[in-house]
This record gives C-alpha cells, sequence and structure tokens, in this order.
C-alpha cells in the first residue's frame, strides 16, 4: 500500500509538473510582443534624450577622419626639389597644383607653382617633373619676377601629352638675369 501511496503521489507530482498552462499561445505572445514593443519604446526615448549629443559625437568624428584624409592626400601628392640657386635668389616653392586652363587669364594645361620671394628676384626658373620611376617627363623654363616678400602662383605650361596626374616629382633650378644677379 506503502508503494501505491508513493506511486500516486509521484504521479501527481509529474502531473502537476508537466501541466500546460492555462494561457494559450496566443496570450503567450501577445505578452511577448508588448515586452519587445516595451523595450523598442524605451530604447527610442534614450535616443531621443541622449540623440543630438550622440549626433554630434559622430559628425565631429567624421569631422575629424576628413582633414586626416586631406592631409594625408598632401602628405602624399608631389615631392618637390630645389637645388641651391633657388635658395640663393631667396625663393621658396612651396605648392605645385594642376593648372587650371583658361585661356583668359592666359593659364595653359600644366602646373601651378607657388613662389614666395624673400628678396627681390627676377630670372628664368627651370621646371622639371618626373614619374613614380624618377625619370623625367617634361621639362621646361618660365619667366619669374618677384618683390621681396611676395608669394604668388605662376602658371608653368607644359606639353598637352603629359597626364599630370603622373607627376610625382618636380625639380626646380633658378638662373638669375644679369642685370639684377651683379646687383645687390
Amino acid at each position: 500500500m506503502r508503494t501505491k501511496l508513493t506511486l500516486a503521489a509521484a504521479a501527481l507530482a509529474l502531473a502537476s509538473i508537466t501541466a500546460c498552462s492555462q494561457k494559450t499561445a496566443e496570450e503567450k505572445g501577445a505578452e511577448l510582443a508588448t515586452e519587445k514593443l516595451d523595450m523598442a519604446k524605451g530604447m527610442g526615448d534614450a535616443l531621443a534624450k541622449k540623440g543630438e549629443a550622440a549626433g554630434e559625437a559622430v559628425v565631429g568624428g567624421l569631422g575629424t577622419v576628413v582633414k586626416g584624409i586631406e592631409k594625408g592626400a598632401v602628405k602624399s601628392g608631389r615631392r618637390l626639389a630645389s637645388d641651391d640657386s633657388v635658395k640663393a635668389a631667396g625663393l621658396q616653392i612651396t605648392k605645385v597644383q594642376d593648372a587650371q586652363v583658361d585661356p583668359e587669364k592666359k593659364t595653359s594645361h600644366g602646373l601651378d607653382v607657388y613662389v614666395v620671394a624673400d628678396k627681390d628676384a627676377q630670372g628664368k626658373l627651370k621646371v622639371q617633373v618626373f614619374d613614380a620611376l624618377d625619370q623625367e617627363v617634361g621639362r621646361t623654363s618660365v619667366d619669374l619676377k618677384r618683390a621681396a616678400d611676395e608669394g604668388k602662383f605662376i602658371n608653368v605650361p607644359l606639353e598637352e601629352q603629359l597626364n599630370l596626374s603622373q607627376i610625382s616629382k618636380v625639380s626646380f633650378q633658378f638662373k638669375p638675369d644679369e642685370a639684377v644677379s651683379t646687383k645687390k
């Protein structure tokens, strides 16, 4: 009898453990959906409160990335090389960029070169351009006249056949006019 009682108690315990809940699957689904919607509403409220600050942080970070890219592009640009004659004339070449062709302004296919003069300078600026293999791909000379403490771009025309994007190095030499070189 004790075994029957033990079996009956075990069966009753098993039935209560495995008994189905009184809720239908639809009610359970509604509860889960409500819980998820409440979570989404909470996230939306948090974003509304802190979204402006987060947006500012993201845009600020993007601005930093863009500035870094710009600096990297400038650093990876064309190498500039000037011989001693440029320095002796009190000249500095600080920037080289592709020229904007404009017949009205008398600029042509080539480079725009920014030249700063520490003292009066007049003469010929010889410009040589090289590709990535350091092979000369173009050369020309342009007249240059700068007053002391003056900085301006000059247009350096190059042959139309030259693809400007292939220029990796630009070299400069300066030969002063006789009248200027004897006057000191």
